[in-house]
């Protein structure tokens, strides 16, 4: 599979454009969704075999996991393992990232419902308090995580699942970065939160703004770093994760 390099708005605009599919691999759903207003978004359901979650990039989710609903501002995630019930609504004009790990036909739900079809995916619907405890389920607010820090650059681990490991890395002018790898078992993608990072994909260096993403598939080269002159911040989304959030712990 190509690489895949998006500008800001860029994607598979569904519903006129209320949805932007940013990543449409087996392993791995990634869509932008804009909310004009506080509004229902999906009454409580469970997967049972994917992991759902959230990172909110502007204004207000509230997510539901089992029976309790927290309240998400800019730069907070949250995270319902298989089984688990959850939902989510906006609580105000909002643009988040939904992560569906794997697939499990969710993309391939939006794309049939945008030209009027059914659709149907790996979803049953559930009443709130129902079903498993959601012990591993992830709240945190901005900043939140395990935070891993190094000379050049802070990773923070957001979640590391089997299905998905989800990083906040806050680079420093400077920061060098991996030598071009490729992975053989994972899908390896970004998003770009602030600043301007370099990326190596597909055989070509892309600066890249916020909003931006990037996605290398299994056997694509890559690699990342922030020549400077600003910090920049970026989503590192390893899906699966095949043990990348323990490993950065060690290299920390």
């Amino acid at each position: 599979m190509d690489a895949v390099v998006l500008r800001p708005g860029e994607g598979e605009s569904l519903f006129n454009g209320r949805i932007v599919i940013k990543a449409d691999f087996d392993q791995l759903c990634i869509t932008e969704s804009h909310f004009d207003s506080a509004r229902d978004g999906a009454s409580p359901h469970f997967h049972r075999q994917h992991a759902d979650s959230f990172y909110v990039l502007e204004g207000g989710l509230a997510v539901l996991v089992v029976d309790e609903e927290k309240l998400l501002s800019a730069n907070a995630f949250a995270s319902a393992p298989p089984e688990v019930v959850h939902g989510f609504r906006t609580t105000s004009p909002a643009r988040f990232l939904n992560f569906h790990t794997p697939d499990g036909g969710f993309a391939g739900n939006l794309q049939a419902r945008d030209r009027g079809e059914p659709g149907g995916f790996d979803s049953f619907d559930a009443v709130a308090g129902s079903g498993p405890p959601g012990a591993d389920s992830v709240f945190l607010g901005p900043g939140e995580g395990e935070r891993l820090e190094g000379n050049t650059r802070i990773a923070t681990i957001k979640v590391g699942r089997e299905e998905l490991a989800l990083i906040e890395f806050e680079l420093e002018p400077g920061f060098v970065g991996p030598d071009p790898h490729s992975h053989d078992d994972h899908i390896d993608s970004f998003y770009v939160l602030d600043g301007e990072p370099e990326f190596f994909v597909g055989g070509e260096t892309f600066r890249l703004g916020s909003g931006s993403f990037v996605a290398a598939p299994i056997g694509a080269v890559h690699a990342f770093s922030n020549p400077g002159p600003d910090r920049a911040r970026l989503l590192n989304i390893h899906a699966p994760s095949v043990g990348f959030h323990e490993w950065l712990r060690t290299v920390s």
